[in-house]
């Protein structure tokens, strides 16, 4: 992962992410920054991501053409074609790899290092899984960072982005742009809700996991958590986050 800045400088955090293989439309290189704006890696999207400052040492300067992407969590990289093998580096759930060679179980990645074939799967390929919210669990547990989208710790839209792209829809990144843009609204009560719903509120989201609950990277609990939305809901009323703004079916 790379992390995208607002500003020249470490301090200011990460606003976003930049995952393996994915692409960053550059526009200026000054004093070991580049400015510029990300691209979407779902196959003829045309969403764009966050304009901001990544640290050059993070790109490269050429596009890949990438084979497969990274339907595990975290991949382990092998250095050889063994997974009893040395793990050279782990690659998160979405990364793009440009997959070489033929072994039955193992997949080259950009002639380097080797991924096993079950963490993998074609891009021409459709996703095995195409419930977002079978995705999303998944990552329970994981840390709230900030800007993340990645399996090292999510914020509450990179959720939904991450679990999302994962079952092949893309979506714009922050969670007033997914309010205004994802599914149709429905009327705002907690009653008569859907798995796969979402959930906003000023400046926050969250998947509705069954009817009464709520899956969502959040600050209170400091991680991926499920819990009532009626519990939820109260609590972010109560420390001044306002009441539910939107609740959208896709």
């Amino acid at each position: 992962m790379a992390p995208l800045h607002r500003k020249t400088s470490r301090r200011s955090g990460q606003e976003t992410q930049l995952l393996y293989g994915h692409h960053f439309d550059i526009y200026e290189i000054k004093k070991g920054w580049v400015w510029g704006q990300a691209s979407s890696p779902i196959k003829g999207s045309k969403q764009k991501g966050y304009v901001g400052y990544v640290p050059a040492k993070f790109l490269v300067d050429k596009k890949i053409r990438a084979s497969h992407v990274v339907t595990a969590l975290k991949a382990p990289m092998f250095r050889e074609a063994d997974i009893k093998s040395q793990i050279v580096q782990s690659l998160p759930l979405g990364a793009h790899v440009n997959g070489q060679g033929r072994h039955p179980n193992f997949v080259q990645i950009d002639g380097d290092g080797y991924i096993h074939r079950r963490h993998l799967r074609k891009i021409t390929e459709p996703p095995e899984i195409i419930d977002y919210v079978d995705i999303a669990e998944s990552h329970m547990g994981l840390p709230y960072v900030w800007g993340g989208i990645s399996t090292d710790g999510l914020d509450c839209s990179g959720l939904v982005l991450s679990s999302l792209r994962a079952a092949g829809q893309d979506t714009l990144r922050d969670a007033d742009m997914m309010e205004a843009e994802l599914g149709y609204h429905l009327k705002v009560t907690q009653r008569g809700l859907k798995r796969g719903d979402l959930v906003f509120w000023k400046g926050h989201v969250g998947i509705m996991q069954t009817t009464t609950r709520l899956l969502h990277a959040n600050a209170h609990h400091m991680c991926v958590e499920t819990e009532p939305l009626k519990e939820a809901a109260a609590r972010i009323l109560a420390a001044g986050g306002g009441p539910i703004t939107a609740i959208k079916r896709l």
